[in-house]
């Protein structure tokens, strides 16, 4: 049997490395879904090419959930001292995948026994099979391989299936189905989420994919938590890992310009699109200004220096512009923006404004900006994906949605050109 077609549809799906799925476990999801269609091996490749809920079946038998309830103790004591903390307002977390339940019920109950009334706890997974069970909330022995905290052992009750969450748990809990690699998060940004072992089954461009989508979904100064081998570099240029032994968390920071401003070919994020690596500045159209003679130079030339002398935005290059916003002097970054758009609009330099606004939080200006790159150059792919993203944060969904389908169009456009 030639498994190499099946990973290409499972990377295309879900972002997973080849590698990190054993080939007796691919072999036996096919043979089982083979035999239930009836299909052989090349009549069951053409129906997953075509066929998105027979895909959504062989996934289900190659994700094998494995969790239990809080399991790996100590992030839970972290969430559970940062929602003491907590002063005002609504208290969101995300837990995706989050498999059959026990990890997002876990969530909810560190968050009630931390006083909390206002929160909200969302749970994501890709397997149907997996949600279903995590709706019913009965679990087995194999559920609890991890001490349940004692502020949470009066929300479970034995029933003949083994054990009954509480309804109130139940309720607090909200799940839904969506493939996270593709963007499917529910509205909204969150104080923490748990995204574990996941990261670790993904290819490259997926995990910088993911990163960004994470870091995008979070509030500032938020807490991502994730497995204990997946504190990985990718993660470096979004989040500064927790100093708190065990906990395996990260605090969302102010994404570092220099990741921004990554030079023309280097590779990007798709923001929730498809795994194309996009570049996120493409080489800038204004090349950069050789160094102006010094006074005495030009005297020692013969050359007046009034008359010959450069107004201060000629003296400018990006790569002075990049220089200042990667030691983190933005302001001064964006002032040698302005000067050098006196020359005249154009659509790199506004792109590079907008990053700049959009690294410092100014929201709203960065969308101002990424329109007049749009309006200038309507394919910009990069300009899209980061606008829809924007779009996406602060909840006009249907906006986002157009800048995704212009986004699609728009790569479209550029590889037949």
């Amino acid at each position: 049997m030639d498994l190499e077609p099946f990973y290409k549809i499972l990377n295309r799906a879900m972002g997973l490395a080849p590698d990190s799925l054993a080939r007796s476990g691919v072999k036996f999801a096919l043979k089982s879904r083979m035999r239930e269609t009836g299909c052989d091996e090349r009549e069951y490749l053409a129906k997953l090419r075509s066929n998105d809920r027979e895909l959504s079946e062989f996934i289900e038998e190659v994700v094998v959930p494995e969790t239990w309830f809080f399991r790996d103790r100590k992030p839970f004591d972290l969430l559970f001292e940062t929602a003491m903390e907590k002063k005002d307002g609504e208290f969101r977390v995300l837990s995706a995948p989050c498999s059959t339940g026990e990890e997002s019920y876990s969530i909810a109950m560190t968050l009630m026994g931390a006083g909390l009334k206002d929160f909200r706890v969302d749970g994501v997974d890709i397997s149907k099979r997996a949600l279903h069970k995590a709706k019913a909330g009965i679990y087995s022995d194999n559920s609890f391989r991890s001490e349940v905290p004692l502020y949470a052992k009066r929300w479970f009750s034995k029933c003949s299936q083994g054990h009954k969450l509480a309804e109130d748990i139940r309720n607090a809990v909200s799940f839904h189905s969506g493939n996270i690699i593709e963007g499917g998060f529910p509205q909204g940004r969150y104080d923490a989420i748990f995204c574990r072992n996941l990261m670790i089954y993904l290819d490259e461009g997926s995990r910088k994919n993911l990163a960004e989508l994470l870091s995008s979904k979070l509030r500032d100064d938020g807490l991502l938590f994730v497995g204990h081998s997946e504190i990985l570099p990718v993660l470096n240029d979004w989040f500064t890992p927790v100093r708190k032994q065990g906990t395996f968390a990260l605090r969302k920071g102010r994404l570092k310009v220099a990741k921004l401003l990554r030079p023309k070919g280097a590779g990007g994020y798709t923001g929730g699109l498809k795994f194309k690596k996009i570049p996120y500045l493409p080489s800038m159209s204004i090349a950069p200004v050789k160094p102006v003679a010094s006074l005495r130079q030009k005297e020692a030339a013969g050359i007046d220096p009034q008359a010959h002398q450069k107004p201060v935005q000629d003296e400018i290059s990006i790569d002075e512009i990049k220089l200042l916003a990667d030691r983190g002097e933005v302001s001064k970054a964006l002032n040698m923006c302005e000067k050098l758009l006196q020359r005249g609009p154009d659509p790199e330099l506004f792109h590079l404004c907008a990053l700049l606004h959009e690294s410092e939080g100014n929201i709203a200006i960065a969308e101002e900006f990424y329109g007049k790159v749009l309006y200038l150059e309507p394919d910009h792919v990069e300009a899209l994906v980061h606008y829809a993203l924007l779009l996406e944060n602060r909840g006009d969904s249907r906006k986002a949605e157009i800048m995704r389908n212009r986004t699609l169009r728009a790569e479209k456009r550029n590889e037949a050109g």
